[in-house]
């Protein structure tokens, strides 16, 4: 991976922003389980494509808005289901293959131009999103159950308050994470198991207010720690000096209701 930012799980990309789950792909912003795509946006399952944005399960396409399960389209917009169409015109395969030729050696900005204008029929619906179930509220969601104000999002399970999230079950207040559970307020981290107040932290559990940690368990106002376990604010305890302290804390700042801001070492 090259030149790309806040992308997991995925390899031999370049300039990717905001996508998981992506091979051989470049130019793509929120591109999920994708493979040779490029300059593609909000793109999910889509293959060997260029020029697509809001498409789900796509292939061997190019300049397409909003297309669902299809494949063999060129400069089309709102099609569910189609194959072999040339700015919303159905064609035969054989023609199709004949024709696409033409089209393929306009300069982008051609394509691009007739596609806006093709757009400009077809109405704008208030939200988008794909495969969800329960999860009405929020913007670009994908393949999540019961989630709630959720944007840029994918594969999130009872979840509400996500942003540029996905893979996570039962969380809540993330931003830039994934792949974690029973979480609440983290941001950039990833494989977090019943962890809160966390920044830039993954493979971690039963953590509460820490920053840049990892593969570690029950740590308290920690920071740059790893593999560690029973700590608070950087200082090694036993087991059971940390459960009496730690508790102690915590109960101290429910009573005070502090902020994540607003804690005063």
């Amino acid at each position: 991976m090259i030149n790309s930012f806040d992308t997991l799980k995925s390899n031999d990309s370049i300039y990717i922003f905001d996508s998981r789950q992506v091979v051989n792909c470049v130019d793509c912003d929120y591109a999920f389980e994708s493979q040779l795509c490029y300059e593609g946006t909000t793109i999910a399952k889509c293959f060997n494509s260029e020029f697509l944005e809001d498409c789900t399960n796509i292939n061997n396409s190019s300049y397409c808005y909003n297309c669902r399960n299809g494949g063999n389209l060129f400069g089309c917009v709102n099609l569910t289901g189609k194959s072999f169409c040339i700015f919303n015109r159905q064609l035969t395969e054989a023609e199709y293959k004949e024709q696409v030729k033409k089209y393929k050696a306009w300069p982008p900005e051609k394509a691009l131009k007739m596609l806006e204008e093709l757009k400009k029929k077809y109405p704008v619906t208030q939200t988008k999103g794909e495969n969800n179930v329960n999860s009405p509220y929020g913007n670009y969601i994908y393949n999540s159950k019961n989630c709630y104000m959720d944007f840029d999002s994918a594969g999130d399970e009872n979840c509400g308050y996500l942003y540029d999230s996905g893979g996570n079950k039962n969380s809540y207040d993330a931003t830039f994470s994934g792949d974690s559970e029973l979480s609440y307020e983290f941001i950039d981290s990833t494989k977090l198991f019943n962890c809160n107040f966390v920044i830039w932290a993954g493979h971690s559990s039963d953590c509460s207010y820490i920053m840049a940690c990892g593969n570690s368990k029950h740590l308290l106002g920690c920071v740059g720690l790893y593999q560690k376990e029973y700590c608070i604010l950087n200082r090694q305890f036993t087991k059971e000096e940390y459960e009496q302290k730690s508790k102690q804390i915590l109960e101290e700042l429910k009573q005070k209701n502090l902020g994540w801001g607003n804690i005063k070492v």
